[in-house]
């Protein structure tokens, strides 16, 4: 069903939102679409940020993705730098006993402004939220890495992935 930016269709009064709509189908893009109408209806601005969407596979390990890929950003003309972090150097991931998986970070080099985070590994769905919110505020590898982190937690692997993109990574060893 063809929707403009606030999910009307092309009959008055008539909205479509979730996958008849094309696009993303995932159910937390359903309900943002709902919202949206929702929203629109009631006299108010509302808009989805496509760029932002974080899609998520819940498998073991689970798997997370949001905004573009190396290869994407590349085929887009920026020149990058990648922060990547192993799950084994997690202390909370090594208490658990799940220490598979990687987070990634893709910036643009010259600003280091984020333009992608990847995760496999323990919690990378609820963890892909903060590579969300970075893209949406068009946050830098630097505001990543000077925000403290808590520890012990699997989101610290986060501030690791920053860190390495600049080769200042403090649990990698180097090489």
């Amino acid at each position: 069903v063809k929707v403009n930016k606030n999910m009307k269709t092309n009959i008055d009064n008539i909205y479509a939102v979730g996958d008849c709509t094309g696009g993303a189908m995932l159910a937390h893009v359903s309900s943002a679409q709902g919202i949206v109408a929702a929203e629109y209806i009631m006299n108010r601005k509302s808009q989805i940020d496509f760029k932002t969407i974080p899609y998520c596979v819940y498998t073991k390990p689970e798997l997370a993705g949001v905004g573009l890929t190396e290869k994407q950003a590349k085929e887009r003309g920026y020149a990058i730098k990648v922060g990547i972090a192993p799950m084994y150097i997690n202390g909370k991931s090594i208490i658990e006993g799940d220490t598979d998986g990687i987070a990634k970070y893709i910036a643009d080099a010259d600003t280091g402004e984020i333009l992608g985070l990847h995760i496999s590994g323990p919690r990378a769905t609820d963890l892909i939220v903060e590579g969300a919110l970075a893209i949406r505020l068009e946050a830098t590898i630097d505001e990543i890495t000077s925000t403290i982190h808590a520890h012990p937690t699997v989101g610290e692997i986060l501030h690791e992935a920053a860190h390495s993109a600049y080769g200042n990574a403090i649990h990698i060893p180097k090489k």
